[in-house]
């Protein structure tokens, strides 16, 4: 089973934010990719990708609690395909508790994804932590975007180095590094090594072709190759099927990419 672990529920139809056409010419010269749902799983398909995660985005003062019931409907039309992730802001306290136990318990989403810059707290900020209890307790993964995000957000906020003090505080709890660090990718090596709930995915940067050369892809395989996921970031990073090449073309053996492509994300999402 080949699962791409991190996509976006931007599709042609519904509001897309600025920031994402904006961060997609910054890096890859072109506008994100904007096609239906349908459209995406046939080149789901003509990538031989099985199921793809679903992200759901929230921003500081605005409700989330619709964006992950938009996320979970997208979900139901394609169960076979989609796997849904909530999301939350921590600066509203006992509403973003109630918000991730509703995505969990009500709408059957299967994990949780945050962006540090979107809601300007940075992620060992007490603030999100009766939050992380409650993603501890419900046993489902937490992907935090790692890196920088939108142009215009404040990069104060997207050090992997600050989920060092959430990994110790909430060792139950699975957490996934989004775009393995970025330009900080050694940190997020790190934090692999010393964690044995903490893995990474590649979407974005590190499989851009301007990038991918940076990566100690055998320093990885060596040491963490349990721990690796493999994520396209559609729309704004690649398309299935160059995500899916930038893989296949990595300078590794082909049980780790295996792994990258599917192994490891089905443990974690218990498949």
């Amino acid at each position: 089973m080949i699962i791409d672990f991190h996509a976006h529920r931007v599709f042609s139809g519904t509001p897309i934010h600025p920031g994402v056409d904006r961060l997609s010419q910054a890096y890859y010269g072109r506008d994100a990719l904007k096609l239906s749902a349908a459209e995406f799983i046939q080149k789901m398909d003509r990538a031989e990708i099985d199921r793809a995660v679903l992200l759901t985005a929230c921003w500081k003062n605005q409700p989330a609690r619709p964006r992950n019931e938009a996320t979970a409907e997208l979900i139901q039309q394609h169960p076979d395909r989609f796997i849904g992730f909530a999301s939350f802001d921590p600066n509203t306290g006992e509403q973003a508790v109630a918000d991730v136990e509703h995505a969990v318990d009500k709408l059957r989403l299967r994990g949780i994804k945050i962006i540090a810059q979107n809601v300007e707290l940075a992620y060992n900020d007490p603030g999100y932590y009766p939050v992380y209890e409650k993603i501890q307790q419900l046993g489902v993964p937490i992907l935090f975007h790692t890196g920088p995000s939108f142009l215009g957000t404040r990069t104060k906020f997207w050090n992997p180095s600050a989920l060092d003090d959430v990994a110790l505080d909430f060792p139950e709890m699975k957490i996934v590094l989004a775009h393995m660090g970025m330009q900080n990718y050694m940190d997020a090596h790190s934090l692999l090594v010393r964690h044995p709930n903490v893995y990474a995915d590649l979407s974005f940067w590190p499989l851009h072709p301007a990038y991918r050369a940076l990566i100690p892809w055998s320093l990885f395989e060596q040491t963490v190759p349990m721990k690796i996921l493999f994520g396209s970031d559609f729309p704004v990073g690649q398309s299935p099927t160059e995500a899916r090449q930038a893989v296949d073309g990595l300078p590794v053996k082909k049980r780790f990419k295996r792994q990258i492509l599917g192994e490891n994300a089905a443990a974690l999402l218990q498949l």
